[in-house]
């Protein structure tokens, strides 16, 4: 089974064969996050900065300026913190750079609270012209790759790695901006999700089905913009949302699907995700089991908030 991370990095060595201008700017990762064959076949267009990441987005800004696409490729935990200045300046420039966050989430696990990516959408979708965006298979993530080739400006996707995913979108899968995929219909109440826990919400919500609770279920894998008509149309026709996240529960998607509600068509909105605490140590899937991340007790979850 390929994990999203090894999807993107071989098809974005695949787009590199056509597209001349696309170069890697990386912070000394390159086997962690899939881009050796790409170092390999493309030397001068691989460009190590070292683990400095302020200097990695620095570089990538310039490069853009200069007419080439650099992909950012760091961990989120990183990149997303101790480089936000300069994001906020490539997107202040609106340069052509995408930001590829790996190992987002709790994925890095027993590496503790300085390694776990959890506020990564939060500071991103607060910058102004930053697309955001967190897809959640394989396809769906090579599906975020080329939509975002097709935009001018910065753009920063949310990648799972060290985590497989079950595929749920067919091979001809297409990604776009503000766009959602309703993967399961559904009137009792709607699950939310993005990057790893759509997955987790699909099979939640058969585990529901077998109560008799019929689950809607809506990936938005665009987190900014964002599909704020869908939101509306499942608040209105299920009267209840469950948003769940590997993300601190303020800030991140629970946040944005809560603001699009109270514009709209508010509804009770259930928040599922980490609350204002670091995680403690451990493997990730410990750490999902601890946050009631996992399928069994996101549908539990459900279940008692329905009653």
């Amino acid at each position: 089974m390929t994990d999203c991370a090894t999807a993107f990095s071989a098809a974005l060595l695949e787009l590199a064969h056509k597209d001349e201008r696309i170069c890697i700017v990386n912070n000394d990762s390159a086997e962690t996050h899939s881009a050796l064959g790409f170092q390999a076949e493309f030397p001068n267009r691989f460009i190590d900065v070292g683990i400095a990441e302020q200097n990695l987005v620095g570089v990538s800004i310039g490069l853009a300026n200069s007419g080439l696409r650099p992909f950012v490729y760091s961990a989120s935990c990183f990149m997303a913190s101790r480089a936000l200045e300069q994001i906020k300046n490539a997107a202040y420039t609106n340069s052509n750079v995408i930001f590829c966050g790996f190992v987002s989430g709790l994925a890095y696990g027993a590496l503790g609270g300085t390694h776990h990516a959890v506020e990564d959408l939060a500071w991103m979708r607060a910058i102004p012209r930053m697309k955001v965006l967190a897809p959640a298979t394989p396809r769906d993530t090579v599906a975020a790759l080329h939509e975002a080739l097709t935009h001018d400006g910065p753009v920063y996707i949310r990648i799972v790695s060290k985590l497989h995913t079950p595929e749920l979108f067919p091979p001809d899968h297409t990604f776009s901006y503000g766009g959602s995929a309703q993967l399961r219909d559904g009137t009792d109440v709607t699950l939310i999700g993005s990057g790893l826990l759509t997955t987790r919400l699909v099979q939640a919500a058969h585990l529901l089905s077998e109560d008799g609770v019929n689950a809607r279920v809506l990936h938005l894998g665009s987190i900014e913009p964002i599909d704020a008509e869908a939101i509306a149309t499942a608040a209105r026709e299920t009267g209840r949302l469950v948003v769940a996240e590997d993300h601190v529960v303020n800030g991140g998607l629970g946040g944005a699907v809560a603001e699009v509600v109270v514009r709209t068509t508010p509804v009770p909105v259930l928040q599922i995700g980490i609350p204002q605490v670091f995680a403690p140590i451990g493997p990730a899937e410990f750490l999902y089991e601890h946050f009631g991340l996992t399928a069994q007790a996101l549908a539990q979850r459900v279940r008692q908030w329905l009653r």
